[in-house]
């Protein structure tokens, strides 16, 4: 009784492909799916605590009171197993979910493709996937939270014993979810174009780019500031790029016999032929920038508290750099006992981007039909560009504002040369 019921639930998906015309050269595919998932039954430790051997102690006031005196000795541990239902008093519970929602995912594609000529394939896609009742750990959710009416108690709160008579469940400390709570909801939005080289003369290359967006509301990253109305949540995922260009490519000199160019068949051969080049090269545009309070005064009400708009105040600069990639005087610390109004990440700062290639040279010695010597060269960063690091995001307040905010300090990124050599047999 302690889990959810059985559900039987139909999974729908279907596919096709049309060539318009009946022309083969053009492609038409298109994709929709609908799943479901299932609720994890955990192979560690889980919903023991009952039959727990180990003594676990609280105190009644964490803040302002012991555990226990060791000079008055350890206090003997609860006889196990305990299955009473007050186990678990002034503990952090283990809680399964017993409501009727369950993880659901939804996606859908359309494609268009378009073989060309000198092998070349050119594709365009427009993709949507999403996510509802999603599985989430603590720091998106927490039954046993603190509504936000009761921050006008204001320095009551700092009273552990006092905080503790406002929660639902005051018998618990809180709960453990174990990433099993399922209230996460999350959409993203794509378009890609790809362009490809299929191997022909020795050459082949694939470019992509893609846009996207995606929106969620329990991707912190420091927690939920109003666990009880993750719609508030919901904004850019962080660490989601917007824009992203790729390129991958592979060329196999025509150096050698039976090759277009310098075609030795004396000892030369063995030096310029068994060439090749390869490498891939990105280019990622900045992740949406997440901004924090530098203080949390709210008596531990608040997990993860967002910062407040200053009204009328920019928070662009027209030249982003490191010494000032946003202007901070447009966010400030939210007052003690308050809450910010700022969304969890911003919805149109963006921290650097970055740009990466990569290089590699490959030199073949073919010594017999079964046996090869093969040196390579890579290049790590092989332009030995630098990236920016992220701004400073912490805000303070206006009356004794964080001098770093805004400001990138230092950069990553280097050229990294590894020499490697293969005996094939």
């Amino acid at each position: 009784r302690a889990f959810q019921p059985v559900y039987c639930k139909l999974q729908p998906s279907a596919s096709f492909k049309w060539n318009p015309l009946g022309d083969v050269n053009w492609v038409v595919r298109g994709a929709f799916s609908r799943s479901y998932s299932g609720y994890p039954i955990y192979a560690t430790q889980w919903g023991t605590q009952a039959f727990n051997g180990t003594p676990n102690w609280n105190s009644l006031n964490s803040q302002l009171q012991p555990v226990f005196l060791l000079r008055n000795g350890v206090p003997p541990p609860a006889p196990y197993p305990d299955l009473s239902p007050t186990a678990v008093n002034d503990m952090y519970a283990d809680l399964f979910d017993r409501s009727s929602r369950q993880p659901t995912y939804q996606s859908a594609s359309l494609s268009v493709e378009r073989e060309l000529p000198g092998a070349m394939l050119v594709s365009v896609t427009a993709a949507y996937q999403g996510g509802k009742s999603m599985f989430v750990g603590d720091g998106t959710a927490n039954p046993n939270a603190i509504t936000l009416d009761n921050l006008s108690y204001r320095d009551q709160l700092n009273d552990d014993v006092f905080r503790r008579t406002l929660r639902p469940y005051p018998q618990y400390r809180g709960f453990n979810l174990y990433a099993g709570y399922p209230v996460g909801r999350y959409e993203r939005d794509s378009a890609t174009i790809r362009v490809e080289k299929r191997t022909s003369r020795g050459l082949s290359l694939t470019s992509t780019y893609e846009w996207a967006k995606q929106l969620d509301n329990y991707s912190g990253p420091y927690g939920t500031q109003d666990f009880y109305d993750l719609g508030k949540e919901w904004s850019l995922t962080p660490w989601a790029n917007a824009h992203r260009l790729s390129l991958s490519y592979l060329y196999e000199l025509p150096l050698g016999p039976n090759r277009t160019f310098l075609t030795f068949t004396d000892w030369r051969k063995y030096l310029i032929a068994g060439w090749s080049i390869s490498g891939v090269a990105t280019a990622i545009s900045g992740d949406p920038m997440f901004l924090r309070p530098q203080f949390n005064n709210t008596g531990g009400v608040v997990q993860a508290l967002h910062v407040n708009a200053v009204p009328g105040v920019d928070p662009h600069v027209s030249d982003p750099g490191p010494g000032l990639w946003y202007n901070p005087a447009a966010f400030d610390q939210p007052p003690d006992f308050t809450i910010g109004d700022v969304s969890r990440t911003h919805p149109s700062l963006r921290n650097p981007g970055s740009i990466n290639s990569d290089l590699s040279v490959t030199k073949r010695f073919s010594l017999t039909p079964d046996r090869s010597i093969e040196l390579s060269a890579l290049g790590l960063n092989f332009l030995n560009h630098a990236n920016w690091n992220d701004p400073d995001n912490m805000i303070g307040p206006l009356s004794a504002p964080n001098v770093n905010a805004g400001k990138i300090i230092g950069s990553h990124g280097g050229r990294v040369i590894q020499l490697g050599m293969r005996f094939s047999f």
